[in-house]
C-alpha cells in the first residue's frame, strides 16, 4: 500500500510539473500574440495621429495663405468655419 501511495504522489508531481511546463509555453505564445498586437494597434494609432497632424498642419497652412492673399480673419472665419478665436490661437503658434 505504501508503494502505490509513493507511485501516486510521483505520478501527481509529475504531471503538476507537466502542467507547469504547458503553463509556460501557453503564456510564452499568448505573450508573443499580445505582443504582435499590439505593436499593429500602436501602429495604427500612429498612423491615425499622423493623419490628424498633417491635416491639422495644411488647415494652418491654408489659413495662413489666405491671410497673406489679403483676407481678413473674419473673412477667414466665415470661409472655413472656425471661430475667429481659434483661428486667432491656431495662427499665434
Amino acid at each position: 500500500m505504501d508503494v502505490e501511495w509513493l507511485d501516486l504522489e510521483e505520478l501527481e508531481e509529475k504531471e503538476d510539473i507537466e502542467m507547469c511546463e504547458a503553463e509556460k509555453r501557453w503564456l510564452e505564445v499568448k505573450s508573443k500574440e499580445w505582443e504582435a498586437e499590439g505593436i499593429k494597434k500602436g501602429i495604427e494609432q500612429g498612423i491615425e495621429q499622423g493623419i490628424e497632424q498633417g491635416v491639422e498642419l495644411g488647415q494652418v497652412l491654408l489659413y495662413k495663405t489666405m491671410l497673406r492673399n489679403g483676407m481678413s480673419v473674419n473673412e477667414i472665419s466665415k470661409v472655413c468655419s472656425i471661430s475667429v478665436e481659434n483661428l486667432k490661437r491656431v495662427l499665434s503658434n
